[in-house]
């Protein structure tokens, strides 16, 4: 598959998918937008005011982060703010409280700024099932090795019956012994969040690199078995990974394919809530809970994590979008503090 991505067929796929949410999509409250104006991505395609793809290669530029993600304290049960004077509205936090309480059972959510390290988090250790959102730093595993020259991006791994999974994705439908190379597979795990891509790749390569990985990033989940490609996590261990993922994004040009794929996938709830923003997501939806994790682009780009257990009054994935929007509300007060801060 070529590296680059037919733009046409970016924009096709995005709007049908776009199409597909404006039809089954629930109602939730509405969130306003962050003017794109001075945002530091270029490359940015929008039709009807929704972003249809965009290119994150302005990251070359950058610095590496440095948030020291794995020692920021938090308390449990209450909305927890570090690294800032910024305070949530009474309003505002009556809202979330009011919809994290009435919800029944657990959920989760967690924003770090990329630009200066305020965060804001909710029960962010709280354990999670992955789903298909292992993908992503599993992926980011693979790319890194691609990139040190470890991984022939260009191998061929071939399909076998013990790959098969009737989940999401393409593969299933190809015959037994189709051969893919290790950069279709990460395409196709990424993009379409296909199952026996994620499958093939964990067969082929394993665990003990990609735990080694986890290990010195410091998260407390998100490790895999020999036997077993999918995982738990939390909040604060899916932060972690998107906050690499970005740095990587930084210092390699693989790094910036992999961010531009999570950036322009089938599958991301941000764009549900704030589709006039651009955003890299890697979503999962468990057997017992929901989770969507990734950085959302506004004019102070920052990580955004939501996850919630099945079982609540009104849905895991309702009360995952409930959060994106809150988190967004969140952001627009804290842009503007920060206004008032500077000015």
């Amino acid at each position: 598959m070529k590296k680059q991505i037919n733009t046409l067929f970016i924009i096709s796929i995005s709007l049908s998918f776009l199409l597909l949410i404006s039809v089954i999509s629930l109602n939730i409250n509405e969130s306003n937008s962050v003017n794109l104006e001075d945002n530091t991505l270029n490359n940015i395609e929008q039709v009807d005011n929704k972003v249809t793809s965009f290119s994150v290669a302005d990251f070359a530029n950058k610095e590496e982060n440095t948030i020291d993600i794995v020692s920021k304290k938090y308390y449990d049960n209450t909305i927890s703010i570090s690294d800032t004077n910024f305070t949530i509205s009474s309003e505002l936090t009556s809202k979330i409280m009011s919809t994290i309480n009435s919800y029944g059972v657990a959920s989760s959510f967690y924003i770090i700024s990329l630009d200066d390290g305020m965060s804001i988090g909710y029960n962010v250790d709280r354990q999670y099932e992955t789903a298909s959102s292992i993908k992503a730093p599993y992926a980011l595993y693979i790319y890194e090795e691609i990139d040190a020259g470890n991984i022939d991006s260009d191998k061929k791994i071939k399909y076998q019956s013990y790959h098969y999974n009737k989940g999401t994705g393409i593969i299933k439908n190809s015959k037994f012994g189709t051969e893919y190379t290790v950069r279709d597979l990460l395409y196709y795990s990424l993009n379409d969040s296909d199952n026996i891509a994620h499958i093939m790749l964990h067969k082929e390569f394993g665990v003990k690199g990609y735990n080694s990985m986890l290990k010195n990033l410091g998260t407390k989940q998100l490790y895999l078995t020999y036997s077993n490609p999918w995982a738990y996590t939390s909040c604060r261990s899916a932060a972690i990974i998107w906050q690499e993922i970005y740095n990587f994004s930084i210092r390699s040009e693989e790094g910036i394919n992999l961010l531009n794929i999570l950036s322009n996938g089938k599958y991301n709830y941000y764009k549900e809530v704030m589709p006039s923003i651009p955003s890299a997501s890697k979503t999962g939806f468990a057997n017992k809970d929901v989770v969507e994790t990734g950085i959302v682009f506004d004019n102070h780009p920052y990580i955004a994590i939501a996850m919630a257990n099945k079982g609540g009054n009104i849905g895991a994935y309702s009360q995952v979008i409930k959060l994106i929007g809150y988190m967004n509300d969140v952001m627009l007060e804290y842009n503007d503090y920060l206004n008032t801060t500077i000015k």
